[in-house]
């Protein structure tokens, strides 16, 4: 076999060694970071915990405003309605 041809092969399979641990490295890094964001940060849990809390309570504020604009609403209409149903 000429030395030429050994010469290109060894290029060729230094070239194709590189390229395949690259990939594997790549690969790697890949499936680190999908683990890592299957996996919660156990220092978020905590944060999380009370964000919920504080949308719970602003939900329940939310429904009671809406309870009392629904009074409101039905009160005014009363009202209204009141005056009319005194002169006819």
């Amino acid at each position: 076999m000429p030395v030429e041809v050994q010469i290109i092969s060894t290029i060729f399979g230094i070239v194709g060694g590189v390229g395949v641990l690259a990939l594997v490295f790549w690969f790697k890094l890949q499936k680190k970071e999908l683990e890592m964001r299957r996996q919660p940060n156990p220092e978020l849990g905590p944060v999380v915990d009370a964000l919920r809390d504080d949308l719970d309570d602003t939900r329940a504020q939310l429904a009671d405003m809406q309870e009392r604009l629904d009074f409101t609403e039905r009160l005014l209409t009363a009202r209204r309605a009141s005056p009319e149903d005194r002169s006819g």
